[in-house]
């Protein structure tokens, strides 16, 4: 063993990323030592994550726009065509060696990417507890299905056991997912197909619609088309966390596939699955819908698909959150922030289930935070096209870097970034806001569109001269950013950095 590397090939883990055993990296720079992979790991990573009850819930829900069958396909193929920007937004990961929020202190500035990062634990946070929720449910009705006694005591039991799992998983670390996803997507899918299988003969293409949600068919199919790149858009702000570990000399286009791919089918594929128990039955209660269509046996097992995509969805979920709260500067073990999460978002998730189901209004709320999320996408991309995917890595951390602008703040990415939100939230149509412009698309909603597009040129014409510098600065850098011994220095010196890994 030649200075302690000769065990690290690209397909063997680390001993500090072996599955199972807490990883020991937070957002601080994954040594290029310490790189293992492929892209195509990504792919289980993300259909795993994929593999969900929420697209049943989603393609019910459009039909419910007053649209008709083939209208609604559509909306669910082009709207999960977004799916690509999370493929993207997955290339910065074996370049730089860190986390997507991190990241994103490139164009905000080390202190100015706080807003940002704050949103991005919340909104996730959010979710995670929102699934921890869906997934109790789901494990209490199989539970009293094969005769357990029903009771608080079971839903406690189940909500323990759920967050047992998430939590868990989350506190090993990546290599977990990695090799979990993997045996969870392979189970779920053949569920999900064997639905697939019962639903779509007794679709009908030709059902009576709902009245249109909004004045005309393609108000009412903005609409549809909202629901449907929203799911999304909610996955923009993680896909680094994921290929961080990547080795560096990895290329683009087989990160950018995987991941996409990892998203996409399964994304299309279960929402067609909702669309098609929407012609079939009356799906506003989604789980009794669909055991409506089923033979009671699968019904049955089709809970357990339930739970095990919720538990699937929240490995990243949490994860992310976790990495999230150390983006915003907060000095801890990665582990522990696991822990502040399970902290926050389970006592979410036990007032949701002893004491009130806020689960709805709480999606409803979760929902309009795609008005953040699409004019952030919109910066952190093409920063990173603008940039050409080139970073001076440690200056993510520095004080005195490339990426500390104004005392910490680009205060022109911010000005991009409040430019984008304002001009979504003019044209959001939401059950908890309208805002004052949806009236010239007839009542549709073009929210996120608008905000990635108004952030994304913004960006581009007031930083196009600071990142041609910057990116002069950092050629040569590529190949030494996340070197071994350079990371140490910058970790050991910098307060930022400090904290970040266990």
């Amino acid at each position: 063993m030649a200075d302690g590397i000769a065990d690290m090939s690209p397909d063997r883990p680390p001993a500090t990323d072996r599955a199972f055993s807490v990883e020991q990296h937070g957002v601080d720079l994954i040594p290029d030592a310490e790189r293992h992979g492929k892209p195509f790991d990504l792919f289980w990573v993300w259909l795993g994550a994929n593999v969900i009850f929420t697209y049943i819930i989603s393609g019910a829900i459009i039909l419910g726009f007053g649209i008709s069958f083939w209208p609604a396909v559509v909306a669910v193929v082009v709207g999960n065509l977004f799916l690509l920007l999370v493929g993207l937004g997955a290339i910065s990961g074996p370049r730089t060696g860190t986390a997507t929020l991190l990241v994103s202190r490139s164009a905000f500035g080390v202190l100015g990417n706080i807003p940002a990062a704050l949103l991005s634990w919340i909104t996730v946070v959010g979710w995670e507890a929102v699934n921890l929720v869906i997934a109790t449910f789901a494990l209490y009705q199989l539970a009293i299905e094969i005769h357990v006694p029903a009771g608080n005591a079971t839903k406690a039991a189940c909500l323990v056991l759920i967050s047992l799992v998430t939590f868990v998983v989350a506190v090993w670390g990546h290599q977990t997912i990695v090799v979990m996803q993997r045996w969870f997507s392979v189970a779920l899918g053949v569920g999900t197909l064997g639905l697939a299988g019962f639903v779509f003969p007794k679709m009908h293409l030709h059902f009576a619609t709902s009245p249109l949600a909004a004045t005309t068919p393609f108000s009412s199919w903005l609409l549809a088309l909202l629901v449907i790149a929203a799911g999304a858009f909610s996955w923009v702000n993680y896909p680094a966390d994921y290929s961080r570990y990547l080795p560096r000399q990895t290329k683009p286009r087989p990160v950018i596939l995987w991941t996409t791919l990892g998203c996409f089918i399964p994304a299309v594929f279960i929402t067609l699955v909702g669309v098609a128990a929407g012609t079939a039955t009356d799906m506003t209660n989604q789980v009794a819908g669909i055991q409506k269509l089923v033979p009671g046996w699968f019904g049955t097992l089709y809970l357990a698909i339930i739970v095990g995509g919720g538990i699937t969805n929240n490995f990243l979920n949490t994860y992310s959150s976790g990495l999230s709260l150390l983006s915003i500067g907060i000095k801890m073990p990665r582990y522990r922030s696991i822990i502040f999460d399970a902290i926050i978002g389970g006592g979410m998730a036990i007032y949701a289930v002893f004491i009130y189901n806020f689960t709805n209004s709480f999606i409803e709320f979760l929902s309009l935070m795609v008005i953040w999320i699409a004019p952030w996408c919109g910066i952190y991309l093409t920063d990173m096209l603008m940039r050409k995917v080139r970073y001076i890595a440690p200056a993510l951390f520095a004080r005195d870097g490339a990426y500390w602008y104004s005392g910490g703040w680009n205060w022109r990415a911010i000005g991009a970034f409040a430019l984008g939100i304002g001009a979504a939230m003019l044209f959001a149509n939401a059950p908890l806001y309208q805002g004052p412009l949806i009236g010239l698309t007839g009542n549709g909603d073009i929210s996120i569109y608008v905000g990635f597009i108004v952030s994304a040129v913004s960006y581009y014409l007031l930083m196009r001269g600071t990142i041609r510098s910057q990116s002069a600065a950092a050629i040569g850098q590529p190949d030494s950013s996340a070197a071994e011994p350079r990371v140490a220095t910058i970790s050991a010196s910098d307060p930022e950095a400090e904290g970040t890994a266990q």
